[in-house]
């Protein structure tokens, strides 16, 4: 297991040396000035050459590009060009928004899903069928669609939840999951479908082994066999869908931001390229890819933990 963990370890470092370079590619490539766009339409031309330099746009990009990798390797990501505020702190405050959205919404597609998978596989005939056909429904419903169906159903018509806004967990823990549940359940239903296909196909697998019958003759109930030994055993691959599930999650959140008046790293990003605020785009894109790369090796630990034949090979 160390040694699986050192070697992904390991390749993170090139791989978000690639992806720092891309992000900064991409970024300069973004229509604008972004001195033109600080100072307005009035501005004359001495003054934003003399605003480009102050900001050190008016420098080779190579330039640019080496002094904003030295700063990552001291932690520092910029400055802000429009608040002046470092793009670390702007970070700081976004990204817990955006990372609860998407943790509680794995969590929703991972218990809705593995329930109704186990359920299928177990009942199968008609209930079976009709899981599937649910997932597949639920797979085909546009995030942006089903959020504003939630808000008039659940904030409108039956004010239950909040339409908008956020409160930290810190704040009110209550009044934090109140106003995540819409969201949640907007960026999490999409992926249930994935994790209740495989949950199926696992359980279907495991309760034709060898084991399964052996547990029975020996007095264990099938719920029993199902929940401490069919699940575990059909659980990796479920693991692997569910981490894509939460990359999936983490893109899904920048509509959905919107939609619910959220201040997270969505909005921060899309008020950002508005303003061609370059260095928080890019220090946006880099936490998000950061956050993949990390969640990825998570994936591969768990997932060895659960499989020795993937931990030994």
């Amino acid at each position: 297991m160390l040694r699986l963990c050192l070697r992904r370890l390991a390749s993170v470092v090139p791989i978000m040396a690639i992806v720092a370079t891309l992000t900064f590619l991409l970024v300069q490539l973004v229509p604008g000035d972004p001195a033109s766009f600080l100072l307005g339409t009035g501005a004359t031309a001495d003054q934003v050459a003399e605003l480009r330099a102050s900001l050190g746009l008016d420098r080779p990009a190579i330039v640019q590009y080496g002094d904003w990798l030295g700063g990552l390797f001291h932690g520092d990501l910029g400055v802000s060009l429009v608040s002046n505020q470092t793009v670390a702190d702007s970070l700081v405050s976004a990204l817990p928004v955006t990372l609860s959205v998407a943790v509680l919404a794995t969590v929703f597609t991972l218990l809705v899903g593995v329930a109704l998978g186990t359920v299928a596989a177990v009942r199968g005939g008609l209930v079976d069928r009709a899981v599937m056909w649910g997932a597949s429904i639920g797979m085909a419903v546009p995030s942006f669609w089903l959020a504003g169906l939630l808000v008039f159903a659940f904030a409108i018509r039956l004010p239950v939840f909040p339409a908008t806004g956020y409160v930290a967990f810190t704040a009110s823990p209550g009044e934090w999951l109140s106003h995540l549940i819409l969201p949640m359940v907007a960026v999490g239903l999409a992926g249930v479908g994935p994790v209740a296909f495989q949950t199926r196909v696992g359980v279907v697998e495991q309760l034709s082994r060898d084991y399964v019958r052996t547990l029975a003759a020996n007095g264990l109930s099938h719920r029993r066999i199902v929940c401490r030994h069919v699940l575990r055993n059909a659980s990796g691959p479920v693991v692997t869908v569910a981490s894509l599930g939460f990359v999936f999650a983490l893109g899904g959140v920048m509509v959905i931001e919107a939609i619910f008046n959220l201040p997270g790293v969505g909005t921060l990003m899309l008020s950002s390229i508005r303003q061609h605020d370059l260095p928080v785009v890019q220090g946006a894109v880099l936490a998000f890819s950061l956050i993949i790369v990390a969640v990825n090796l998570l994936t591969d630990v768990v997932a060895a933990a659960l499989n020795p034949r993937i931990r030994f090979s």
